[in-house]
């Protein structure tokens, strides 16, 4: 693989009020060319880290050394594990047809994503040992999820009591603990239903077994359409997007039990924590088109980051410092990348692809490698 330096002509320009640090996205018009890029935003140059074929949205190695994406393969829609200017790609997940949203266990040895198999119409979980290359698939045979998350600590889960009221959901929780603590924890986007008439709710999954998280914790819980699960740094919340209500909402799973903490009349979805795990930005129709919005979930209190009357912004990243949050906006006309001070300001133009860009993902401190099921 050749390694493509984008000087300022491909990247645009950066101005001093903006970010440092590394950023991760997806360039690209068209599926066929879309390709994983990495910005230096001291210098304002990028560098081609994927292979250009249907590369999917960039996610950090805990310790930032490597990038784990979507791509395509000869095989089908492949698994890359590639270091951040594109050496030693890993390709992963050629067992299966389809393999969707990798995502790093906290000690960055492992990788989990959502595999459907060639002919099947079903996606299953697979967990990749990285050193090995082993891939096996989690939640038992029965289990049909997308969009598997590692839970930075098993905190939440511990916190959880087996109660007499419900002893199948006590019975079960009992077993996903012991599970846990050997091998380590996910939740997922659980699928439901027949086909026309299928919901997602959250679910606790580990090696072998799976059970619906609301309903461990919710006797007689009804269940609604339910996404985008996302744990904070801690483990000890979970943010998720859920159309209770009759409308999408945020919802936090934490000490507080299960809270709306974005509450309003329009969607709200795609939370994103920051670092400190006090705040989620979000996106919303609230002020008539798609914006980036921050709430503190402590309190519920919810402030505009960057939105317009003709122009739209979404998929928001938090800045390793969580001084920044980045996210993509056609307010310059096509799709690119943008930044606004978490604290407020003028929003910061960081790429000026001539396709489009994509997917923003901050590169993260290093930190302390946390082992399996701590």
């Amino acid at each position: 693989m050749s390694f493509i330096l984008h000087a300022a002509l491909a990247v645009g320009w950066l101005t001093a009020a903006g970010p440092g640090g590394t950023l991760a996205y997806v360039a690209g018009t068209e599926q066929e060319n879309q390709c994983v890029m990495v910005l230096d935003l001291a210098s304002g140059q990028a560098v081609r880290a994927g292979r250009g074929d249907h590369d999917g949205a960039p996610q950090w190695s805990p310790d930032g050394q490597r990038i784990a994406f979507e791509t395509r393969t000869d095989k089908g829609l492949s698994i890359c594990v590639a270091g951040p200017d594109g050496s030693n790609p890993k390709i992963l997940g050629e067992a299966h047809g389809t393999n969707l949203g990798p995502r790093w266990s906290p000690d960055g040895k492992r990788l989990a994503w959502a595999a459907e198999d060639e002919g099947g119409m079903q996606c299953h979980i697979v967990v990749c040992d990285l050193e090995s290359g082993t891939e096996t698939r989690w939640g038992g045979e029965k289990l049909t999820a997308l969009r598997p998350v590692w839970l930075p600590t098993l905190d939440l889960m511990k916190a959880m009591d087996e109660t007499e009221e419900n002893k199948d959901a006590a019975a079960a929780l009992v077993a996903l603990k012991g599970d846990a603590d050997a091998h380590g924890a996910l939740v997922a986007a659980g699928i439901q239903g027949a086909p026309g008439k299928m919901i997602t709710e959250p679910m606790l999954v580990t090696a072998s077994n799976a059970a619906p998280l609301l309903a461990l914790m919710i006797k007689d819980s009804e269940r609604y359409v339910e996404w985008c699960i996302e744990p904070d740094g801690e483990g000890r919340q979970l943010a998720y997007e859920s159309n209770e209500g009759g409308d999408r909402e945020i919802f936090v799973i934490g000490r507080r039990g299960i809270v709306n903490v974005s509450n309003h009349r329009a969607a709200d979805w795609n939370p994103s924590w920051s670092p400190d795990n006090k705040w989620l930005a979000f996106e919303s129709f609230r002020d008539g088109r798609r914006g980036v919005y921050k709430l503190m979930v402590g309190t519920g209190n919810v402030t505009p980051l960057d939105f317009g009357s003709e122009y739209d912004c979404w998929s928001p990243a938090w800045s390793a410092d969580g001084k920044w949050v980045a996210y993509v906006s056609d307010r310059s006309g096509t799709p690119q990348i943008w930044a606004m001070a978490a604290s407020g300001g003028n929003a910061v133009q960081l790429t000026k692809e001539s396709g489009y860009a994509y997917a923003p993902a901050f590169k993260p401190k290093a930190k302390k490698v946390k082992e399996a099921g701590k």
